[in-house]
């Protein structure tokens, strides 16, 4: 068996304030293989972008890292300097963010920002020092040079129109799906081993959605890399992903297949997150609203985060934490209320 790219072992990342610890992850353990598409899935203030975050190492202060590891390909990312972190951000390892006119530099053309990735991370040859940098400000990008070349190959491989022209306009100039695909270019021009995309369809229309999400499945089948594909849209999942993590609380509390997440679901979690999600071969169904919101993450009382919520919960369910249980082939939930292959117990 290969070595994951990613491997996410017992995290915990927490944030102390004033009135109590944030457990923003809490014990989440996950692994994604090359080439494989593996989505993370839960409602807003699960804790999906912090576990995005904590990969990267761009926990902003005064959150931190009270556990856990977190290893790419083999190596444990928190046992390397700040240094050696940055030198695979944006090289072997890149983020889609969700919104890309604020992820975009405004003052620098899209082209521009393509190819300084290129240079930073790869030997081109090119100067990245910052009189080097200030000059390209003023007069552009070296438009003979390997990173200018490359920025303009990447934009044409996610389907910008007309890109040896369209690489010198600003960001302002593209539409939101444009400014979407360019962020893409931009995490892929390094051919990096693990692209995290923490909502990159959000706010854009269905078509522009699904023509992301497809180049997404090409762009990885092109170059092999592992993608993180962090979402709140069940149907996105479905859609794209290979295997699926149901985020809850800072907890993952489901782990399947694709097919057989959405065909069996057994954590009420999860499945209430599909009875609440329209269904296209039937549009008249009831959707059925998971009652209450995802709790407070200041220390929370219960031993199952999602107890106060859940339709089955017992008393057990609030004083014992549940490990995970095999509920099928490579199929586990941890919840008191499932045994082995499914059973209810």
């Amino acid at each position: 068996m290969s070595t994951p790219v990613l491997s996410v072992d017992d995290l915990r990342t927490q944030f102390p304030t004033d009135r109590g610890v944030v457990r923003a992850v809490d014990g989440v353990s996950l692994s994604i293989e090359p080439g494989e598409i593996v989505g993370l899935v839960g409602e807003s203030g699960s804790g999906k972008s912090v576990l995005a975050e904590s990969v990267l190492g761009i926990v902003e202060e005064p959150g931190e890292i009270a556990g856990g590891d977190i290893r790419f390909d083999g190596e444990s990312l928190l046992e390397m300097t700040d240094e050696q972190r940055q030198s695979i951000r944006g090289g072997r390892m890149s983020m889609i963010f969700q919104d890309p006119m604020n992820s975009l530099n405004p003052t620098l053309t899209v082209g521009e920002q393509i190819a300084e990735t290129v240079r930073l991370h790869q030997d081109t040859g090119e100067s990245v020092t910052l009189s080097a940098e200030l000059k390209r400000k003023i007069v552009g990008a070296a438009k003979n040079g390997e990173a200018w070349r490359r920025a303009i190959e990447m934009l044409e491989s996610v389907q910008i129109p007309e890109p040896e022209a369209r690489a010198d306009d600003f960001p302002h100039q593209f539409s939101g799906g444009m400014r979407q695909r360019a962020m893409i270019a931009m995490a892929l021009a390094c051919e990096p081993d693990l692209v995290i995309a923490d909502e990159p369809t959000t706010a854009l229309d269905v078509t522009i959605q699904a023509q992301i999400l497809e180049e997404l499945e090409d762009l990885k089948d092109e170059f092999d890399t592992a993608i993180l594909l962090i979402t709140h849209d069940l149907a996105v999942v479905a859609e794209t992903c290979d295997r699926v993590n149901v985020m809850y609380a800072g907890e993952i509390v489901e782990r399947a297949e694709t097919r057989e997440l959405f065909s069996s679901p057994e954590h009420p979690y999860t499945q209430g997150l599909i009875a609440s999600t329209p269904q296209l071969e039937n549009p008249d169904a009831t959707l059925e609203p998971i009652e209450g919101n995802v709790p407070d993450l200041i220390d929370i009382e219960y031993a199952c985060h999602f107890a106060p919520r859940c339709p089955e919960a017992e008393r057990e369910c609030f004083e014992r934490a549940p490990e995970f249980r095999s509920v099928g082939d490579d199929h586990e939930a941890a919840c008191l209320r499932r045994g082995p292959a499914g059973d209810r117990l």
